[in-house]
């Protein structure tokens, strides 16, 4: 029988003795009893010298953070008959003084019978795995606490990591992003390119500084910088990628701006050696405009004073210093006019005038200019009033100018025509010529000061470039536009002025003037207690309108924008409502309807539309559109304050 056992232990030791782990066995007293190799190796005891000892003698364990021993779980195991784990972070003392971490078990060794025999202790070394863990704690680290972005995904572009900065980066938290496809970052027009990188990837390429537009969670596009690397498994086989992303939308920002700055530089460069070539050829200019008249005057003047001239000549001679004299002042008054408006003292003397008056004005005196090349002028006009507020003297200038650069640049037995036309709101007068038109890289600066499509020293046309640019501030100032088109070279030119109809016709202005015609007209119609709300785009007609029915004890709401009355014209509630019809934004024809929509009004409002629509076809669409009347523009005082005493049910005693 102990033959038996002694083959059985024989047998049982050589078992642990090839066993990977480090195996101690103790008996119930807790002494050593067996030890194999690895055990040997890693706590520095042979078999020999340990057999016998106690376990806390050969297999001393602390807690590696806290030093403080550990209790053996092999003891533990003795003691109450079941299995033991080491605890978290243990560390075996050796008998050289080394330190090992370990883990494992011990577990109670019983017999056939089921009594406890002793115990038996299993432990590894776990120093590698701790290296790997610390290796692999320190890289999570860096890469948690790295300020670009770092993302891992499958080869089929799923993500699989997503770290801190992915996160501020793009506004997706880890748990949203992990198990997403990465095209939730990236924008729908730029979806090829990741087509594009995983073909790369697939070749085992790898992808360096890449730059390039994603999209945050919020839908805000940034700029980055992306590296992608492949990632291969054990085979060497491409399984998925990681990206390092880092964004680069403030340095693209940076660069910009300074492109921008470098542009604006290079602009202010050009236009300031633009404006010294403009200042010198300016400078020759007026110098030449200056001597030829002079030139002529003080020849002329020289032949006079010999007295050789003949009576035919004597009167050519004072014909030229009279016309060169009168180009003197032409070239001055231009020169005071344009510094005038540069410096805003150009002041206006305006008043309601038909502008084709001021129109025929102007054709009267340049005819003969006209005349002298055959050059024929028409006026047509589409029979419309044409009544607005300006100055008659510098409406004329304008046209003169118009009028006289077409005569200018129109060739012999060339055509001009004036075309006077209601457009909308406004009035358009339109001065075609059949002259040699204008470049299309000229077209743009037709009317900046000095500017001249012929600058030379041989060009055919004398001036100083100033008429034009007299023309738009006279026609700003007057509220209205200027515009220049040409088909080009040799096809003749078109200047098209705008100016606002004016409303009503008579004089409203300034409250402290004597009582007018128009109001001696309207003496007996009083508004006291009206309410009227004004509806028009153009300011001067809105204070206009204001001021008239003010002084007839109207009250006046006068608004902008039908936008503006909308909101408005329920809580004011007005008696009557005259509005424009051509705004920009809303006509007053979709304003109207919705005012009729309105359920809530405390009364219905009465409506006059005063526009420049005046065809029948336009006051059918008023009245449809919900308007009482339709008023054309311009309108009598008087008749616009029947309208509205009418509307308001006041009556009017004749």
């Amino acid at each position: 029988m102990s033959e038996l056992f002694a083959t059985s232990r024989q047998w049982f030791e050589m078992t642990l003795s090839s066993i990977g782990d480090g195996v101690i066995t103790a008996d119930v007293d807790g002494n050593v009893t067996f030890l194999n190799p690895v055990a040997e190796e890693l706590t520095g005891w042979s078999r020999l010298e340990a057999r016998g000892r106690s376990l806390e003698t050969v297999f001393p364990i602390v807690n590696e953070e806290t030093r403080v021993a550990t209790p053996n779980p092999a003891l533990r195991a003795i003691r109450e008959g079941r299995i033991f784990g080491l605890a978290n972070h243990t560390v075996l003392l050796t008998r050289h003084g080394r330190e090992v971490p370990i883990d494992d078990s011990g577990a109670p060794i019983r017999g056939d019978g089921g009594e406890l025999l002793g115990a038996v202790l299993v432990f590894r070394d776990i120093s590698e795995r701790r290296r790997a863990e610390a290796a692999h704690a320190l890289l999570a680290a860096i890469v948690d606490s790295s300020e670009d972005a770092i993302v891992s995904k499958r080869i089929d572009g799923i993500i699989t990591s997503w770290n801190a900065a992915a996160e501020r980066m793009f506004e997706y938290t880890a748990a949203e992003a992990v198990g997403q496809p990465i095209t939730i970052i990236i924008p729908p027009d730029r979806v090829a390119e990741e087509a594009m990188i995983i073909h790369r990837l697939r070749q085992g390429e790898r992808i360096d500084h890449f730059a390039t537009i994603r999209m945050t969670k919020s839908g805000r596009p940034i700029h980055i910088s992306v590296t992608v690397s492949p990632v291969r498994d054990r085979q060497g086989e491409v399984i998925g990628a990681s990206k390092i992303a880092r964004d680069i939308t403030a340095r693209i920002r940076a660069e910009e701006e300074r492109a921008a700055l470098l542009a604006s530089e290079r602009t202010a460069r050009l236009q300031a050696e633009a404006a010294s070539r403009a200042k010198d050829e300016f400078v020759a200019m007026i110098s030449h405009e200056i001597r030829t008249p002079l030139n002529a005057m003080l020849g002329w003047a020289q032949m006079l004073r010999r007295e050789t001239l003949t009576e035919e000549a004597t009167g050519r001679a004072l014909e030229s210093i009279e016309r060169n004299a009168r180009a003197q002042v032409q070239l001055l008054s231009d020169l005071l006019d344009i510094s005038r408006a540069i410096t805003g003292k150009l002041r206006l003397d305006s008043r309601a005038l038909e502008l084709v008056t001021s129109i025929e004005s102007a054709l009267e005196s340049i005819r003969p200019a006209a005349e002298a090349k055959a050059i024929t002028i028409d006026l047509h006009r589409d029979g419309t009033p044409s009544v607005v507020t300006g100055d008659p003297d510098r409406l004329q200038q304008v046209f003169w100018n118009l009028l006289s650069n077409a005569v200018k640049f129109t060739p012999k037995h060339g055509h001009i025509v004036v075309n006077v036309r209601r457009a909308n709101s406004h009035v358009a007068v339109a001065v075609s010529d059949s002259g040699i038109g204008i470049r299309p890289e000229f077209l743009p600066y037709v009317f900046e000061r000095f500017a001249q499509a012929d600058t030379g020293s041989a060009r055919a046309h004398g001036g100083l470039g100033l008429g034009l640019a007299i023309v738009r501030h006279l026609i700003e100032l007057h509220g209205g536009s200027v515009s220049a088109s040409s088909a080009g070279e040799g096809m003749g030119a078109t200047f098209t002025v705008e100016l606002p109809v004016r409303a009503v016709i008579g004089d409203t202005a300034g409250a402290d003037r004597a009582v007018t015609a128009i109001d001696e007209l309207a003496a007996d119609i009083t508004l006291s207690g009206v309410r009227v709300m004004i509806v028009d785009d153009e300011l001067e007609t809105r204070e206009l309108l204001a001021t008239l029915l003010t002084r007839h004890g109207g009250e006046v709401l006068a608004c902008a924008s039908p936008g503006e009355a909308l909101e408005k014209i329920e809580a004011w509630n007005p008696s009557v409502l005259v509005s424009d019809i051509g705004m920009p934004g809303e006509d007053g024809y979709a304003f109207m309807r919705k005012v009729r929509a309105i359920p809530t009004l405390q009364r219905p409002v009465r409506a006059v539309a005063l526009t420049a629509y005046a065809r029948p076809e336009d006051r059918m669409r008023a009245l449809a559109a919900g308007f009482h009347m339709h008023v054309p523009k311009p309108v009598e005082l008087a008749e616009l304050l029947m309208v509205v005493a009418t509307l308001a049910g006041r009556a009017i005693e004749s």
